[in-house]
């Protein structure tokens, strides 16, 4: 016997939460029961649906909000299951297929990962090292150029190609560098997670 979601829902998070086919957007304000809703959701799947539950995957930005769900779901969850659906945040997910299958792209699994203030101090000794003037462009300003620059999928190359101003190139050069001496360290930061999942 399944779950009654009627005894949990109001109508509207009923219809979202037995949508089983295609995608569906729940488009609401804070604290309206967007979690409630996908957590239930994972529950009619495995309970009235009889989905295995490791094949269910949800992902969501913050690690609260992913334990929320977990504990949810879990309390939840009536039959007996041989694993859990996985939900995560996004960079939870990424390392966890990275350490899996990053083999294939030339790193070795066990891969370090930067955290910002990593990231901040590879910036500064590598403008340092090719001596670039901290006065045209800070190591905080290449940081974050770098991150979009990742998160836009632009390698070294095309923003130098693409540079205007000397900062720019300036920024291009700290970012080929800071890019070997990543991969030679064996680490990854926060942008790479996402990037090299992609």
């Amino acid at each position: 016997m399944g779950i009654d979601l009627k005894e949990h829902l109001n109508p509207q998070q009923l219809v979202a939460a037995e949508a089983i086919e295609g995608p569906i957007l729940i488009l609401a304000g804070a604290g309206s029961g967007k979690t409630r809703v996908i957590t239930y959701r994972i529950v009619h799947l495995v309970e009235n649906i009889e989905v295995r539950p490791e094949s269910i995957l949800a992902v969501t930005f913050t690690n609260k909000a992913a334990d929320q769900m977990k504990d949810r779901v879990r309390g939840q969850l009536r039959a007996l299951r041989s694993a859990d659906p996985w939900i995560s945040t996004f960079h939870s997910l990424c390392v966890r297929l990275l350490r899996r299958e990053i083999e294939a792209l030339g790193y070795a699994r066990e891969f370090t990962i930067y955290d910002s203030k990593d990231q901040l101090q590879v910036v500064r000794s590598t403008m340092k090292d090719l001596s670039l003037d901290d006065k045209v462009v800070t190591a905080r300003a290449v940081q974050s150029r770098i991150s979009a620059a990742k998160n836009q999928r632009t390698t070294p190359e095309k923003m130098a190609e693409d540079a205007w101003q000397p900062d720019w190139e300036y920024t291009a050069q700290v970012y080929a560098e800071y890019e070997k001496r990543l991969r030679k360290a064996h680490a990854l930061d926060f942008d790479d997670l996402l990037a090299k999942t992609v």
